[in-house]
């Protein structure tokens, strides 16, 4: 379950951040290797802060981890949404940014975390077998407006 809204007797674990990467109106996504939750599954850079990172530092980091594409945190898009997420009941917060680029960035994957990577249009990545609860953001952010 996702929602926008406070969910009934939720009991935040943890954080999780995500960035949507958006070049020539495409967003990046990442094939989750077979080894990791959600194996074989697309979805954005994302990861759980490390102690003492605010959110932002949190993303930056996990975005260059991923893929080796250095953003900072002045050039992430304010207009963010912040999700709250129950999932085999375990409560977290899914904070989702976004970041326009103007130049396709050479990508250089994590192989213990990813097996593949390309640029979609939001329209076709919410039919791509999802990260779960992926679609949500994806909509939110692309396709309601």
């Amino acid at each position: 379950m996702i929602s926008l809204s406070p969910i009934k007797k939720f009991n935040k674990k943890f954080d999780v951040v995500s960035l949507f990467i958006i070049y020539d109106d495409k967003i990046l996504l990442l094939k989750r290797q077979k080894n990791k939750p959600y194996e074989g599954t697309w979805g954005p850079p994302a990861g759980k802060g490390d102690n003492g990172e605010n959110l932002e530092q949190a993303i930056c980091r996990e975005t260059f981890e991923e893929t080796g594409i250095k953003v900072t945190s002045n050039k992430i898009i304010k207009d963010k949404k912040h999700y709250y997420v129950r999932h085999s009941d375990v409560d977290f917060m899914f904070h989702v940014y976004s970041v326009k680029i103007d130049k396709e960035p050479q990508v250089t994957l994590r192989p213990i975390e990813h097996s593949d990577y390309a640029w979609f249009v939001p329209k076709k990545a919410i039919k791509l077998d999802l990260v779960q609860d992926e679609e949500v953001p994806i909509t939110d952010f692309f396709l309601s407006k």
